[in-house]
């Protein structure tokens, strides 16, 4: 399979549905504000180097965790939102592999701005580690 927008859609629709049992409705248009939001990322390297992020706001970050560790939405840690969101990316990542050329290394996920992490808050307080 060739990397192309309909095969990488088709990986991270797969990946969502089967990971989390979410169905993705399709690209958005418009901006993403990334003013609160979550984000990790997997840099890719080889013969394409580039990197994969995953941005979301603090809502989807609580859903996904809340899935994965089959918790109540509000549950989740700020260490399990970071534990759900690097799972879901690494997957994805391997999952887009086979798409890129040869050879091909992932990283493990990380985070993008790691001093950001900390400073999440949510219904006005810290998450708690």
């Amino acid at each position: 399979m060739a990397f192309t927008e309909v095969a990488f859609s088709r990986i991270i629709y797969e990946t969502w549905r089967t990971v989390l049992g979410f169905q993705i409705e399709g690209p958005v248009t418009g901006e993403f504000s990334a003013a609160g939001a979550f984000a990790i990322c997997v840099k890719i390297a080889g013969a394409w180097d580039g990197e994969l992020r995953l941005h979301c706001s603090p809502q989807l970050a609580q859903s996904i965790a809340a899935t994965i560790f089959q918790v109540e939405t509000e549950s989740p840690r700020s260490e399990e939102l970071l534990d759900a969101l690097s799972e879901l990316t690494d997957i994805t990542g391997v999952n887009l592999k086979p798409l890129l050329p040869y050879p091909a290394t992932l990283s493990l996920p990380s985070l993008p701005d790691q001093a950001d992490w900390g400073k999440r808050r949510r219904n006005g307080k810290s998450f708690a580690p």
